[in-house]
Formats: structure tokens, sequence, C-alpha cells
């Protein structure tokens, strides 16, 4: 009796052995980041965000596939350049949810923002070779252009605080 006993207990932690690898490598296969443009689309085109931390971290995936793309477009890939002019139709599509976010925990939201523009500040002048072409003949001026990011970004943040303030209101 004690042998079936050792025998069902030593079954019986197998199992649950078992059971366990096998959900955390369906929860491996589940978390798999994107690697590209469709993947992206597929992943999260229609998705509802729980919270801001499940919707920061897609906006990270998104950065991470965006900067890949970029990359990848910069050495010559011509698919990748197209994504590239795509790109802003995925992220349109969260800006409603974005604007709640902004305002449901708006540290951790301006934290996300500030890195990520700095993660995309590092490929601008990839971005400028990329679609030189469609640039030919104007004359950049890095200090006129840095001018114009930072005005740029002064009235995203601008209009944050107002729907942070309108939210604040509402409630």
């Amino acid at each position: 009796m004690k042998k079936f006993n050792a025998f069902l207990i030593i079954c019986l932690v197998t199992g649950l052995v078992i059971s366990c690898n096998n959900d955390k490598k369906a929860e491996v296969k589940k978390e798999k980041p994107a690697e590209n443009l469709q993947e992206l689309i597929k992943k999260f085109d229609g998705k509802e965000f729980k919270d801001c931390d499940e919707f920061l971290a897609a906006g990270d995936e998104m950065i991470d596939v965006y900067i890949k793309t970029v990359n990848k477009a910069y050495d010559g890939d011509e698919k990748a350049k197209e994504d590239l002019q795509e790109f802003d139709q995925l992220m349109n599509k969260f800006d409603s949810q974005a604007e709640k976010f902004s305002v449901d925990c708006p540290e951790k939201f301006e934290k996300w923002a500030e890195a990520t523009d700095k993660r995309v500040a590092e490929v601008t002048d990839k971005l400028l070779v990329i679609f030189y072409d469609e640039y030919e003949g104007v004359e950049w001026d890095e200090e006129e252009i840095q001018k114009e990011l930072d005005k740029q970004l002064e009235d995203l943040n601008q209009d944050l605080k107002k729907v942070q303030e309108e939210e604040g209101a509402a409630s």
C-alpha cells in the first residue's frame, strides 16, 4: 500500500510539473512580440487595453517594431519603406485610448512618452535618408528641425494637459 501511495504521489507531482511547463510554454507563445507591421496589425488591431501597463507595453512593442522597420528600410528594404508609411494608420487607431490612459496614469504615460521620444529621435536621421528623394532640393537646417520638433512636442504636451483637465472637470 505504501508503494502504491508513493507511486500515486509521484504521478501527481509529475503531472503537475508537466502541466505547469505546458502552461508556461503556451504563455510564452502568446507573449511573443511582433516582428513586423503585419504582425502588429494582427495582434493589436481593434484591441481595447484593460489598463495603462498593458497599453504602454503594447506601445513599446509597436515602437520596437517601428525602429526595426526604420533600420530595415535604411538598409534598402523596400517593403519596410512601404510599411513605414502605414505605421501612422495603425498608431492613430489608438489615439482615443492614449488620451484615456494619459488621464488615468499621467506620470507613467508622460515618462513613457519621453522615453519613446528619445528612442525615435535616434532613428530620425535614418528617416531623413530613407525619404530623402521625396525632399530632394529642400535644405535642412538641423537647428530649425530641432526647433520644429520641440514645438510639436510642446503642442502635443499642451493637448494632453487639456485632455487631462477636461477629464478632471468632467469627473
